[in-house]
């Protein structure tokens, strides 16, 4: 895959991902209502926390070779994707499956807050890892010494 290609298809992951927190959005508040199960809910929710971790093994797999190249801060992005970033993947995976699990039901305020924490990841990897400036076809090889 070149680097376009790679970008658009990590990109279209996250535009899943976001159009699965709306749909849980949508259903959380009829969630909360008494006498309504919450099962849908938690599906949804399971279904979110297998679709960050699909992303995340495949954002790993795509970019750890191709990082390490693009350009002189190519071996700082694959330190960084390597260290903070698995370790947040991870926190956001156990929360997006914990959080069904907390008794009562569902406070909007939690569930806006984790979809905050993902959203602003998401908008991370995009300014970091994914953005045109990056992930690009053309590249620039610089030659030094005679």
């Amino acid at each position: 895959m070149n680097p376009s290609e790679i970008r658009s298809e990590l990109l279209d992951q996250h535009g899943q991902i976001r159009a699965l927190m709306d749909e849980i959005r949508r259903l959380a508040p009829d969630a909360a209502v008494a006498g309504v199960s919450g099962g849908e809910l938690e599906r949804q929710l399971q279904g979110l926390a297998f679709a960050v971790a699909r992303h995340n093994v495949r954002e790993e797999e795509l970019l750890r070779g191709i990082l390490a190249t693009v350009d002189a801060w190519g071996p700082a992005r694959v330190e960084i994707m390597d260290e903070s970033h698995e370790r947040e993947h991870q926190a956001l995976h156990d929360a997006l499956l914990n959080l069904p699990k907390m008794p009562g039901p569902l406070a909007p305020s939690s569930l806006d807050a984790l979809f905050h924490r993902v959203l602003e990841h998401m908008k991370r990897e995009e300014r970091t890892l994914l953005s045109e400036d990056v992930l690009k076809d053309d590249a620039v090889l610089v030659e030094f010494g005679g």
